[in-house]
């Protein structure tokens, strides 16, 4: 029988992958661990995972990886700019309420070890925790390697509509990412034998559908319902998990796009304790608001987009080393300077593109000093806005925002504002009487950039707290303690939903809500 494998032979290193016929070359990459930038979910319109085929006669083609079919043995090279880091910046920093911490468990017997998962959309963060002292001891966040179907979830839920077998290859991707993040904690510490006892996982439902293997299609259509509602326990072996078998928790969904994280952010903010109008943003590819009244609580969520990730922008890029961050414009409409993130503190580091809550700043600063107007087109007949000039001889891209660009920032604050201004006229409350903003996202923006945008009601600053990766923390905290799973769980009957896209109303003010203020 004839071998049917073709190679893949990777230059200038000379690495050499078996790969089988008649799959994407994004895919076969992908199946060596070697991810690219895949923003459009293999539609090969993003252009982000463009490599070059290398010809017998010496010539090369760049090709879109996503959409070159492997029908022979090849030779590519692979530009830096298309490889996706599997690293980000740290996750936002989790924190922890005075209830949870002062409390020991002293009763905990055989392995300190657990682990809490915060299952994104675009980031997957992965804390070690010693369950006896409830602390973190280390912790990790990597891109959600799904990301090559698609930058949000009804990008990957369409790619399993479309080919069941995604729906393994997703979950494959997943538990990957989890091991790899869980083994190089235990490396860290120098434990690298050590086993686990449990392990929690907070996600949106799309997500925790993905990981257990369960068809996610449901939620795609109407009435977009998730498989399952309730709070559920996986063997870790039988999902696919090499690790040593373990019970995996997840916490409740409470509709299709509300899940566990945001139940997960509610404990860690304290949200049954917290005043009436508080209001809980959980931000990130979608947007997840809870709001409390009269012991009563609201909630829905909006398609903020993932351009607040840094995906789908022109020269996004997640918070990696590189990655601006803010930005400075003088009254002259030029760059005054810029911040990058560098969290080892990289000598004369290049910028790489730019990330979410860099172009937040960014586009925040071109309202401003007058570069865009309320309505979000160009002044002075611009097409785009240059971060960074292009350097060929020192192989500095040009960084730019574009037109493309702000209308992404417009359309997921548009559908923010009108998802909180909904959920207000639900409770009967004119504006909120606190805001807390939690996510990786959420964690680093300012107060005056969501105002100056129109992302959040204009309001005191000291009755807006920046909070944190509270669903990390949520995690942790219901793997720690049982009581804090169970308080998530019964926080489901208490809570009335908002279901925005059945509301004949939400589409006029979300057109409202497009411009930014004046």
């Amino acid at each position: 029988m004839l071998n049917t494998n073709y190679t893949i032979q990777i230059l200038p290193q000379k690495r050499t992958l078996s790969t089988v016929p008649g799959v994407s070359l994004l895919e076969a990459l992908m199946g060596n661990d070697i991810f690219l930038k895949s923003d459009c979910g293999g539609k090969g319109s993003c252009g982000k995972c463009r490599v070059s085929i290398l010809k017998a006669d010496g010539s090369s083609e760049a090709v879109n990886s996503c959409q070159y079919k492997i029908s022979g043995d090849i030779s590519i090279q692979i530009p830096e700019a298309s490889i996706s880091s599997p690293f980000i910046m740290d996750k936002a920093k989790v924190s922890f309420p005075a209830a949870f911490k002062k409390q020991i468990n002293s009763s905990v017997t055989g392995s300190l070890w657990v682990a809490a998962v915060d299952l994104g959309t675009t980031t997957i963060a992965v804390y070690l925790c010693n369950m006896a002292k409830r602390e973190v001891i280390s912790s990790i966040a990597l891109k959600n390697p799904q990301a090559i179907y698609g930058a949000d979830v009804m990008s990957r839920i369409g790619a399993v509509s479309e080919e069941a077998q995604n729906l393994e290859k997703m979950q494959g991707l997943t538990i990957k990412g989890i091991e790899w993040g869980l083994k190089q904690l235990l490396s860290s510490v120098g434990d690298g034998d050590a086993t686990l006892s449990k392990m929690v996982v907070a996600g949106n439902p799309t997500m925790i559908h993905i990981l257990a293997g369960i068809d996610p299609t449901p939620m795609g259509i109407f009435p977009y319902q998730p498989v399952f509602y309730d709070a559920r326990v996986f063997q870790s072996d039988v999902l696919g998990f090499s690790i040593s078998p373990i019970q995996i928790q997840t916490l409740p969904n409470i509709s299709g796009f509300l899940g566990g994280d945001i139940l997960a952010a509610a404990q860690a903010a304290e949200m049954d304790s917290q005043p009436d109008g508080t209001l809980l943003i959980d931000l990130g590819t979608n947007g997840e608001l809870l709001l409390k009244h009269k012991g009563s609580f609201y909630a829905t969520s909006c398609a903020t987009g993932p351009a607040f990730e840094g995906a789908t922008l022109a020269c996004g890029v997640q918070a990696i080393p590189g990655a601006i961050n803010s930005i400075k414009i003088d009254q002259d409409q030029n760059i005054e300077g810029l911040s990058m993130v560098n969290p080892s503190g990289i000598p004369n580091i290049k910028p790489t593109g730019i990330c979410g809550p860099g172009v937040i700043n960014a586009v925040a600063q071109l309202c401003t000093t007058g570069v865009i107007k309320p309505d979000g087109g160009f002044c002075a007949g611009r097409d785009k806005y240059i971060l960074v000039p292009e350097n060929s001889a020192s192989g500095q891209p040009c960084i730019y925002i574009s037109q493309k660009d702000i209308r992404s920032v417009q359309l997921g604050k548009s559908a923010l504002m009108t998802g909180i201004a909904f959920l207000l006229q639900k409770a009967g409350l004119g504006k909120p009487g606190k805001i807390i903003i939690a996510g990786a996202f959420g964690a680093y923006l300012t107060k005056s950039d969501l105002i100056r945008l129109g992302m959040i009601p204009k309001m005191a600053f000291e009755k807006i707290e920046i909070a944190g990766n509270l669903a990390g923390s949520g995690a942790v905290m219901a793997v720690c303690d049982n009581q804090y799973l169970q308080s998530a769980i019964e926080m489901t009957t208490k809570i009335e939903t908002i279901d925005l896209s059945c509301n004949i109303g939400f589409q006029n003010a979300f057109i409202e809500n497009l411009s930014f203020p004046g």
